[in-house]
């Protein structure tokens, strides 16, 4: 299946689901994550989930993380469309979010996390397939900041379904993730 393709395919699958089901699916994807052998995590970097996009609950994950490694510094993106570029700022409860011009929440604040230092990065996503190549919305903003990570940063996809079984134009560019989680289980790459 051709990326295009599956974004219009997930985008509407998503917006099927309604608020229970979406709550039932984070619920599910967090008990498979409890299951993966994590190591020590000191950063990592989630995503703000977009309610109009039916996003993944990424909140509930991030908690959990944060429970299991009580030092954790957790960031969250902040784009800059004109050079299609994100960075890593360090967030914390008090910190303030204000919708870009896509309408996704990105932090207020000055201390921006070195991809260097991530351990974890949640990528947000439509759909993915069995080589863990994963197509997002399109922009390539997580693919340009995921090459810059550590090379032992552990790249992780979230989804509310299976997987396709092909990307078809899969590039050079495309970076794959490590693992991705879904409701009925979580898929090595």
């Amino acid at each position: 299946m051709f990326k295009k393709e599956a974004r219009k395919l997930y985008r509407r699958q998503r917006n099927l689901l309604n608020a229970g089901e979406r709550m039932k699916y984070d619920d599910l994807i967090l008990i498979q994550l409890q299951t993966v052998d994590l190591p020590f995590l000191s950063s990592v970097l989630s995503f703000y989930p977009i309610e109009e996009k039916a996003e993944i609950n990424t909140f509930s994950i991030t908690d959990y993380l944060h429970f299991r490694n009580p030092a954790l510094q957790i960031s969250y993106p902040r784009t800059d469309i004109e050079t299609n570029t994100m960075q890593a700022v360090a967030c914390y409860a008090d910190t303030v979010f204000i919708a870009n011009e896509y309408n996704i929440p990105e932090p207020v604040g000055d201390e921006i996390v070195n991809n260097k230092d991530l351990d974890l990065v949640l990528i947000p996503m439509l759909a993915f397939d069995k080589k863990g190549h994963r197509v997002g919305y399109g922009k390539g903003f997580y693919d340009r900041f995921l090459k810059e990570c550590a090379p032992d940063c552990l790249k992780v996809g979230l989804s509310y379904f299976e997987p396709i079984d092909n990307v078809n134009d899969a590039g050079d560019f495309d970076v794959t993730l490590d693992f991705c989680i879904t409701p009925q289980q979580v898929y090595v790459f």
